[in-house]
């Protein structure tokens, strides 16, 4: 993490040699206490422990807004109330804490002031408890800075044990794992005994950056010396071996994990190793360690079972995937979450199997999660699509439509268009013209066959008048009609012999280049005529006994 300030005063032990980082003052005869209560004029840091007496920001007291309320530090640990010391020696453990809920600008400079205290050197516990005051503050490229100060030969002060682990923790933090190899390895040269936790941390670091050749060093390094890797140790090196690929190594490591006396592996190691499988299409192995997971008594988690559906749908086994996802529905302990759905219900939506992506959207929504706006609009897409061999699905097609626009999501030109077709198809003419005109006022290109099956099913119930509107929208989005719209309407203008109307049709049409024929139009409305005469006329009509 990068620091939000990163300091301009080099930090370094106190040394009897000039030639350190930083040398302290010479000693004078006003203490800490009388420098805070009458800083000189001339004293750019006196008039600073001024400011931070008065109200521990920071900023002095003309900079300070008249009605806000000064935030005073704590007296320190040590110092009377009228500002006489108590014991020359001072704590920098207990100041710590105190720089803590400073800015982190402030922070720095309190720092430094503390390297020019006179009373009496820091010692490496204290310079150990600002590193950690630092680290804690997220402030690790000046707690790197400190502990290198400290690395000075000419330096008083020498790290310690903890000195190197807090800069292990921060170089990891930092994400440096080169740096945090080299720190440790300096403590073991020097005769320090890492931690396991700066073993972890150290193993962890270089796993992430995928480096786990170096991170099989410090592995090794570390059982060396006869330090236990913990299960979190395992996990983070499992882990990076999977990341590189080298699934076979981590399987085995798994299987010499599983049969260790002292570290015993969790759900979550098992996890790692087969969504590594997973990940590269081998779903097959990713089973058998899950059912060894499940031999070993351990209970799957949320990530292990979405780590199986992503693997079954990437390999394309879809009733797998589907099939384990209701069986999460059902579950009471494991129930699936939004990344559950999200990873089902797109592949099936890809796979064209509307009807379980149906389902799954439902189970899905009666959980409590939304679908983002893509998923909705290929479900819209293709529940209409449905929608021509079963008419029943229009409702959940209507439905879904609503949701993507409902939830901000503009649906694109063809789900429009399959909206109109199905809003045709299912007798919901006027809705199917809405639509039209919402695809016309934003200016969406209109599909030849979703304006053909409204004009169709306007002209089916000798609606001609809304029917040329429909068209005339279309021409006038220069746009040219197909024969089957015109024929539609030339048939539907005949048969009500508005004759007329039909040649003004016919001559949109021609000039337009549309091949259409009045003549076979007429033939067949006329005919259409002489049947339903016929049949009125038919003695059954009149009630005349055969």
């Amino acid at each position: 993490m990068a620091s939000l300030y990163h300091s301009s005063l080099p930090f370094s032990p106190p040394s009897s040699s000039c030639h350190g980082v930083l040398s302290l003052p010479p000693r004078t005869a006003a203490s800490f206490a009388c420098l805070c209560r009458v800083p000189p004029q001339d004293d750019h840091d006196a008039e600073l422990l001024g400011a931070l007496q008065s109200n521990g920001n920071g900023m002095l007291l003309s900079e300070q807004h008249p009605t806000a309320s000064p935030q005073a530090l704590d007296p320190i640990p040590g110092e009377l109330g009228d500002g006489r010391r108590r014991s020359s020696q001072f704590r920098a453990r207990d100041y710590a804490r105190r720089i803590m809920s400073l800015p982190m600008a402030e922070r720095v400079k309190v720092l430094d002031l503390l390297q020019r205290d006179d009373d009496a050197a820091l010692t490496v516990s204290d310079y150990n408890d600002i590193i950690s005051a630092l680290a804690r503050g997220g402030d690790y490229d000046s707690a790197v800075a400190l502990f290198r100060s400290l690395l000075d030969p000419n330096g008083s002060v020498a790290p310690d044990a903890h000195s190197f682990a807090i800069a292990v923790q921060c170089f990891c933090r930092k994400g440096a794992p080169d740096e945090a190899k080299e720190t440790l390895d300096e403590m073991l040269a020097r005769g320090h005994l890492p931690s396991v936790a700066a073993f972890s941390a150290v193993v962890g670091c270089l796993c992430k950056r995928g480096r786990v050749t170096r991170a099989m060093e410090v592995f090794d390094a570390m059982r060396a010396v006869g330090s236990e890797p913990t299960i979190r140790t395992y996990n983070s090196l499992i882990g990076g071996l999977c990341y590189v690929g080298r699934l076979e190594e981590a399987r085995d490591l798994l299987g010499k994990l599983k049969d260790a006396p002292k570290q015993t592996a969790d759900i979550y190691t098992f996890t790692i190793v087969l969504d590594g499988f997973c990940k590269v299409g081998r779903t097959e192995d990713a089973m058998a360690i899950f059912d060894d997971a499940i031999r070993a008594g351990l209970s799957p988690t949320i990530f292990t079972f979405n780590a199986l559906l992503n693997g079954h749908c990437k390999e394309g086994n879809l009733l797998k995937a589907y099939d384990l996802l209701m069986e999460m529905c059902d579950s009471e302990t494991c129930p699936p979450d939004k990344i559950s759905y999200t990873i089902v219900l797109p592949a099936l939506l890809r796979a064209g199997e509307i009807s379980a992506a149906w389902k799954t959207f439902k189970r899905m929504e009666h959980a409590g999660f939304e679908a983002d706006g893509r998923a909705l609009d290929t479900l819209a897409r293709g529940l209409c699509r449905q929608c021509a061999a079963d008419i029943s699905v229009l409702k959940d097609a209507k439905e879904v439509f609503g949701k993507v626009v409902s939830a901000g999501h503009e649906p694109v030109s063809y789900t429009y268009c399959l909206m109109a077709q199905a809003l045709a198809r299912g007798g919901e003419v006027d809705a199917a013209v809405a639509v039209l005109d919402e695809m016309v006022r934003k200016g969406y290109a209109l599909r030849k066959r979703a304006y053909t099956d409204v004009v169709r099913a306007l002209c089916d119930r000798s609606r001609t008048r809304d029917a040329v509107r429909v068209l005339a929208t279309v021409i006038a989005k220069d746009f040219v009609p197909g024969r089957n719209a015109f024929d539609a309407l030339l048939g539907e203008l005949s048969r009500q012999e508005r004759w007329p109307d039909a040649m003004a049709v016919y001559a949109a049409a021609v000039k337009r280049g549309v091949v259409v024929s009045l003549k076979r139009n007429v033939k067949e409305a006329l005919v259409v005529d002489h049947e339903e005469e016929a049949a009125w006329e038919s003695p059954a009509q009149l009630g005349v006994p055969q």
